[in-house]
């Protein structure tokens, strides 16, 4: 039986350390501090043409953005303090380094009956900065990277 496909990459991501240390929200997020949002960007789509025996190709996307409380202040260059900033972005770089991991182990989101994940990947190594709020406080910054599944749909195939 298939599953909704929301409902499986929220449970694929509670797999992620980096996801069940903080809130995770769907369509929707009260942006604080060390907060996760998935959103959906309305793709499900064909990727390719449909086969011979009725089943195609298609590609889900969607996008996980973190927000990270920021500074303002400048990187100290004795090399012994570390930057809030960095940090923040090592530490969403690590969702990105995980997703990664989890292809290669070929461990992905379960669909259901009728789908066959054929790979999960993010459509850039590293995060992006989506932009800075400074209106709240703490300040917060807004990462972001999309991540693509390409799997089979199998559910109308047709045996000849």
């Amino acid at each position: 039986m298939a599953r909704d496909k929301n409902e499986a990459i929220i449970q694929y991501l509670l797999q992620c350390q980096q996801i069940q240390n903080s809130p995770l929200y769907f369509n929707f997020v009260n942006a604080k501090d060390n907060t996760n949002q998935i959103l959906t960007t309305a793709e499900d789509s064909i990727f390719g043409e449909t086969y011979v025996d009725g089943s195609t190709l298609r590609r889900y996307t969607f996008t996980i953005v973190t927000f990270q409380s920021i500074t303002e202040n400048a990187v100290v260059k004795d090399g012994q303090h570390p930057n809030e900033n960095v940090e923040d972005l090592q530490s969403f770089q690590s969702l990105i380094d995980w997703i990664a991991e989890q292809s290669n182990k070929h461990n992905y989101p379960d669909f259901g009956d009728g789908y066959i994940i054929d790979d999960v990947s993010t459509t850039t190594a590293m995060p992006r900065l989506d932009g800075v709020n400074t209106e709240v406080t703490p300040q917060l910054a807004m990462y972001s990277v999309d991540i693509v599944i390409d799997y089979l749909d199998i559910t109308n195939t047709v045996w000849l």
